[in-house]
């Protein structure tokens, strides 16, 4: 199980393998609330917990540049919740927001016909729907994502399935994601099996890898509030509500999958296949952690 987030800005994984039947979110919610409070901890007063969990960054670029104190729903924003030239930033490219288009582009595919008349309402009972992703699927025995649901409703319908990552799926989860803003992400872990599935993801996220012998934490947990050279690293808490993301870096949508494998691969490590086994189920995770916090996508990143 997840141990307790202590001091010196450290999460300890202790995997017991423990599952409860009758409860089986019960662990989950151990791990959510666990994460939420050292995140709340830890940028309740930057300046007060310096020694804790900034020892290298300079006071004067705390006091200039952080924002504090912050709040739970203040996670949706990413590294714009706690730094403020990324904030700046944000706000000044939003104006104009590149993800515009492609969303309407998004919203035009949603509603076009497929070869046999029918559309994606054929499938889903309307677009706002991300809440709910990914899911466990308990008679497939598999996690679900709103990836894989667009692509098995296209070929359910007699239309080839759409490259994972980029391009019209990023743009069809664009609206989805959209038409979803102010829900409340909502992943159940229904079985045994969806427990057993959420435990791989969580020790894909904590397992140390690669030839930089690192993990997800290193960054997104511990890193959260720091910078590598002159980028601000963001938290996981949050971090799914705004997929898909227009990154200047792309020039283009890209999914939250898209996201997840590239952040494995910069570890040093052969990253997983999209809407492989292990993605969906680090995906899994990962968005767990922040159930109940809003749906704010799409997004602009750099």
């Amino acid at each position: 199980m997840l141990g307790k987030i202590i001091k010196a800005s450290t999460i300890v994984l202790i995997l017991s393998g423990v599952l409860y039947a009758g409860n089986f979110n019960k662990q989950a919610e151990i791990d959510r609330l666990a994460m939420q409070k050292y995140f709340l901890k830890k940028f309740e007063d930057p300046i007060k917990n310096q020694n804790e969990y900034f020892p290298y960054v300079e006071e004067a670029e705390l006091k200039k540049n952080y924002i504090f104190p912050l709040k739970l729903e203040d996670f949706v924003n990413g590294t714009a919740a706690w730094y403020k030239p990324t904030r700046d930033q944000m706000e000044e490219i939003n104006e104009f927001a590149p993800y515009e288009i492609p969303l309407d582009e998004g919203r035009e595919l949603w509603v076009k016909a497929f070869a046999n008349g029918k559309t994606y309402s054929s499938c889903f009972p309307d677009a706002a729907i991300k809440q709910n992703f990914p899911y466990y699927d308990t008679k497939r025995d598999e996690v679900v994502t709103i990836g894989q649901a667009i692509n098995e409703c296209r070929v359910g319908n007699g239309e080839k399935a759409l490259k994972y990552g980029k391009g019209d799926i990023a743009k069809l989860a664009a609206y989805v994601a959209f038409e979803s803003r102010g829900k409340a992400i909502n992943v159940q872990i229904p079985n045994a099996k969806a427990a057993m599935a959420y435990e791989a993801g969580k020790k894909m996220f904590y397992k140390q890898r690669g030839y930089f012998y690192m993990n997800c934490t290193e960054c997104h947990v511990q890193g959260a509030g720091k910078k590598i050279r002159q980028e601000a690293l963001s938290p996981i808490l949050g971090s799914v509500s705004h997929f898909p993301v227009y990154r200047i870096k792309w020039g283009g949508l890209g999914t939250l999958q898209r996201r997840l494998v590239a952040c494995v691969r910069d570890t040093g490590s052969e990253k997983p296949k999209m809407q492989s086994k292990s993605a969906k189920e680090l995906e899994y995770f990962v968005t767990y952690m922040s159930n109940g916090l809003i749906l704010n996508g799409p997004d602009t990143r750099k």
